[in-house]
């Protein structure tokens, strides 16, 4: 058996159930050298992949399950001909979020842009800084631990839907060279050259979109059919009488100054708008939190969303809490990160929002 797949207790070769052994079991706390990086090349990723990949790290992260201080680092192939301008301005939003986000995983992603495209998918577990045990100290520095490479590309579709298969590879190290050989031909996704050879691409017809962000096509989809249930939420407080400082879409607003992203907002969750089993509840009354449930927007792309606080008082989006309060003000045109009155949110025309219910657990989030 392949002395790394003892070490980290993961299978050599697997054709499903790719999660554990790929995204998380080499930086379980158990294990006696937990990594804290992970490097991935992928033809194609989508967002929401990247953001249920990235929820779980943190709260591995949050009950100690997983080491701290996690990082991924994206290496996105297939960007000159299969990457659309949409889903480069939604990978960017989601990273930011989460990047400006406390407790979360940092991440980045970077295209291919120069020489000729990249189809691998190879998934790189590594250390930095790393304990070099012939010497006795600590190495700021990067240590590839562990390697798979194979036909799993970093998404959704790949990962719960098709045959696919990765192999552990015996020496990562030559992982990682090929890794660094990439990344010199490779620009930041928020670099604005990145978004102008995406232009340029679309602007000459070539945007075939083999691996899309599905989100636009899905509201169109979901909008067209029967919801299995409807509710409106109120977006002030329990008293109707206007929204408040340091709560509901403008929780992160203090009058006391506290330094906080200030587009940071919940939904208020009150008791004349709760719908008993409308969303998913805490399946084990000491479960720490509530499940999530996905949401789907006009205009916005998607998002996870679950009940929070005390007697589930409130709806958060669960990447970030800034997520939904950048949404809002955008939809009734407020600038970023300002306070938003009743008197805003009826100039609009709507002081509530409305989600629609699917029988696969969809919800469309309009305002």
């Amino acid at each position: 058996m392949n002395d790394y797949a003892k070490m980290y207790n993961v299978p050599e070769f697997i054709t499903s159930d790719f999660d554990e052994p790929v995204l998380f079991a080499p930086a379980r706390t158990e294990q006696q050298s937990p990594c804290n990086n992970l490097k991935i090349i992928t033809a194609f990723t989508d967002c929401e992949r990247i953001s249920t990949h990235l929820i779980s790290l943190s709260e591995g992260m949050k009950n100690e399950r997983l080491t701290k201080n996690l990082s991924v680092d994206i290496i996105l192939g297939m960007t000159k001909s299969s990457l659309s301008l949409k889903k480069h301005e939604d990978i960017c939003r989601l990273i930011r979020f989460v990047n400006e986000s406390r407790g979360m995983p940092k991440v980045s992603c970077r295209y291919i842009s120069n020489g000729p495209e990249v189809h691998s998918k190879i998934y790189m577990w590594c250390q930095n800084p790393y304990y070099d045990y012939p010497s006795q100290t600590w190495v700021n520095d990067t240590l590839p631990r562990l390697g798979y490479c194979g036909s799993l590309n970093y998404t959704m579709n790949a990962f719960y839907k098709r045959r696919e298969s990765v192999s552990l590879v015996a020496e990562p190290t030559q992982l990682y060279s090929y890794y660094n050989r990439l990344l010199v031909d490779t620009v930041d996704c928020f670099n604005p050259e990145a978004k102008e050879r995406l232009k340029n691409v679309i602007n000459n017809g070539k945007d075939a979109f083999e691996e899309p962000d599905n989100s636009e096509r899905d509201y169109l989809i979901y909008d067209g059919q029967k919801p299995i249930a409807v509710l409106e939420v109120s977006l002030l407080r329990a008293d109707g009488t206007d929204t408040g400082y340091g709560s509901g879409v403008n929780w992160g607003i203090r009058k006391n100054g506290t330094k906080r992203n200030q587009n940071q907002a919940y939904i208020p969750y009150n008791a004349a708008d709760k719908v008993e089993g409308f969303f998913p509840d805490r399946i084990h009354p000491d479960d720490e939190n509530c499940p999530m449930f996905r949401v789907v927007t006009k205009d916005f792309g998607s998002f996870h969303m679950r009940m929070a606080q005390q007697g589930n008082k409130a709806i958060h989006s669960v990447e970030s809490n800034s997520i939904l309060g950048e949404w809002i003000r955008k939809r009734i045109g407020a600038p970023d990160g300002g306070y938003i009155t009743k008197q805003m949110l009826e100039h609009y025309g709507k002081t509530y929002v409305t989600f629609r219910k699917y029988d696969d657990g969809t919800y469309l989030l309009d305002f």
